[in-house]
């Protein structure tokens, strides 16, 4: 559970691709979110066509559990600004 929700404007996750040749995967974060403990943690969007298919309604998760760093939009290289515009 979450204490405080924050907007994340121009905030991403960024980690390697799989395999790691690949383009890096970048998330647009949606925001911060506060847990009890104090710990600010990334929420991205989970809502895709399988969660319509499911009926579930759109929600924000996690980040995924792997190494990765937060990044502004600044602080993109180009090719993560280029896969920003994959969807």
């Amino acid at each position: 559970m979450f204490k405080t929700i924050t907007p994340a404007a121009d905030w991403f996750f960024v980690h390697k691709g799989v395999p790691e040749s690949a383009p890096p995967v970048v998330w647009h974060l949606a925001a911060w979110g506060q847990k009890e403990n104090g710990e600010v943690i990334g929420l991205i969007g989970a809502f895709g066509p399988d969660q319509v298919k499911d009926g579930k309604t759109p929600h924000l998760v996690s980040i995924p559990p792997v190494p990765g760093a937060y990044l502004h939009r600044d602080q993109l290289s180009s090719g993560e600004v280029s896969q920003l515009k994959k969807r």
